[in-house]
């Protein structure tokens, strides 16, 4: 999940570099080069939870919803009409289409772990 917060911290910045965001889009709700910060934090929190053997229910509940909140980044991220965009207008190979496919993957791979974490913790 890490890992994933960085990715999203980094894409704010190509977004400033390029000029795709300002400083008031980069991390806020209105980006289109990465999740809001906000949701960055809230997955990191949900990911420690799930991490943690201290209480399973909270555990298994922040897993569950983990993997949840992954599911509709991935679907959101596929479909909201930047991604398409981006490759209409800069073509399938530009920075903007590698790096939201990087995120994606990433997205997918901490859902991924978040499902498996919650089959565990559920046993």
């Amino acid at each position: 999940m890490l890992v994933l917060l960085v990715c999203d911290v980094i894409g704010g910045f190509l977004a400033l570099a390029t000029g795709a965001d300002s400083w008031d889009e980069a991390w806020g709700f209105n980006t289109r080069s990465t999740v809001p910060l906000p949701v960055g934090v809230a997955q990191l929190v949900l990911a420690w939870l799930a991490a943690r053997n201290v209480r399973p229910p909270v555990g298994l509940i922040a897993a569950v919803v983990l993997s949840v909140f992954c599911l509709i980044s991935v679907l959101a991220g596929l479909f909201d009409g930047d991604l398409i965009n981006n490759i209409e207008s800069d073509g399938l190979i530009s920075w903007r289409v590698v790096w939201a496919t990087v995120l994606l993957a990433v997205t997918v791979v901490v859902g991924l772990l978040a499902a498996v974490r919650a089959r565990h913790l559920h046993r």
